[in-house]
Parts: C-alpha cells; sequence; structure tokens
C-alpha cells in the first residue's frame, strides 16, 4: 500500500533503499510508502493529498 503526497520542494528523493531516486518538481502528486510520506510531511517537503471528499487517497 502506497499514499499519494503532493511535494511542496522541488528536489530529489529516493523512498526505500532498492528503489531508484526521483526527481520532483513542487505541486506534483506521487505515491509514496506511507513511512516516507511521514518522513516528508515531518521535514515540510511534502503534504497529504485528500480528494474532493477530504479522504486520503491510497494506491495498491
Amino acid at each position: 500500500m502506497k499514499v499519494v503526497v503532493e511535494f511542496i520542494e522541488t528536489g530529489r528523493y529516493k523512498d526505500r533503499a532498492w528503489e531508484p531516486s526521483f526527481y520532483t518538481v513542487k505541486g506534483n502528486l506521487r505515491s509514496v510508502s506511507p513511512s516516507y510520506a511521514v518522513q516528508l510531511i515531518n521535514q515540510f517537503k511534502a503534504i497529504l493529498y485528500t480528494n474532493e471528499n477530504g479522504s486520503v487517497v491510497f494506491k495498491n
């Protein structure tokens, strides 16, 4: 399971050690692991993406 976050800072990121890093720009949506989403949110680099009903968006 992954959650969708919206990046609020442009940069290069890496979710898991065995996955390649990725570059993203401010405003992009991307699915990441829940633990990485928490790290990004705590570092003010991303916000949790919610749909129009205010529900968190998950991706399998």
